[in-house]
């Protein structure tokens, strides 16, 4: 991996991997295709998280580039998961050389679109919380409700952002985790969280109030 690209600077990014049967995980799922070099296509699976498809196999002979096989053809599709191709020596293809490939993106993928969640991956403010390889999954401040404040301890919970606005830092999540605590929510429901400062640092914090149970007149946040 090109160890000066993070995660966000690598999606909507076509990637190589160079001699990818030094890694066997690779091997194993290329098993059926010829070519000793990976071109794929990095996007965001909102539940499965960074991806990449692989669009076509090839070798580099004597410094041409010779496609050799693409799953695409064979209406297969080989996907590889963040947690995989990140341990590799990949690197993404600069304009310079963009001469040098056919690019043609599968049109299935502007199905894993969400422009809704733009705003939310471009926020580098939520960087420090992301699970590594799945950037739409935060780790979040869950308190209990205000009635209940004082019988429980402030939470750390996993949830996955549905929805969120730059312009009132407030946003929606579904909880991923059970809590410890019982708090009154459960794993699976989708939650309020807002973006504030909490002892002088940016916190993601919510509090286990269902969405569908707040009440509008008295905004959540307002308890703060």
């Amino acid at each position: 991996m090109d160890k000066q690209q993070k995660e966000n600077e690598i999606w909507g990014q076509w990637i190589t991997i160079d001699n990818y049967r030094n890694y066997p995980a690779l091997v194993n799922t290329l098993a059926d295709f010829a070519g000793d070099n990976i071109l794929g296509f990095v996007y965001i699976d909102h539940v499965l998280g960074t991806t990449l498809e692989v669009v076509k196999l090839f070798n580099n002979i004597n410094g041409k580039i010779k496609f050799t096989d693409s799953p695409l053809e064979k209406e297969i599709r080989v996907i590889i998961r963040y947690a995989q191709f990140s341990q590799t020596l990949f690197q993404v293809i600069h304009d310079r050389f963009l001469g040098d490939f056919e690019f043609t993106k599968p049109s299935y993928i502007e199905s894993y679109n969400r422009n809704d969640l733009i705003e939310f991956r471009n926020n580098e403010a939520f960087d420090i919380y992301r699970a590594e390889g799945f950037p739409d999954d935060v780790q979040i401040i869950l308190f209990a409700n205000a009635d209940d404040d004082d019988k429980f301890e402030p939470e750390l919970v996993w949830g996955r952002v549905e929805k969120y606005s730059n312009t009132d830092k407030l946003g929606l999540y579904n909880l991923l985790v059970q809590p410890h605590q019982n708090l009154g929510v459960n794993k699976n429901e989708r939650l309020s969280f807002k973006l504030m400062n909490v002892d002088d640092k940016i916190r993601i914090v919510s509090i286990a109030t269902l969405v569908e149970t707040k009440k509008a007149s008295k905004p959540w946040w307002k308890i703060w």
